[in-house]
């Protein structure tokens, strides 16, 4: 299970990469309306970022 830094859960929907190499994460978050923002450093996982970079890596790019 992924969650915001505040503990929230998220389901992850898509990445993208900004003009730094900074990958973002699009995700819903569990209670809020509309799709959020996180950067990988803003999640956490119950089994760590090997977790989370599993996740990631599932994900489509987002379509710019």
């Amino acid at each position: 299970m992924i969650y915001s830094r505040f503990g929230t859960r998220v389901t992850l929907i898509t990445k993208s990469e900004d003009d730094a190499g900074v990958v973002c994460i699009q995700a819903t978050c569990e209670g809020m309306e509309g799709p959020r923002e996180y950067r990988k450093t803003d999640l956490t996982a119950d089994n760590g970022n090997p977790e989370i970079d599993a996740a990631i890596a599932k994900l489509p790019w987002l379509k710019k």
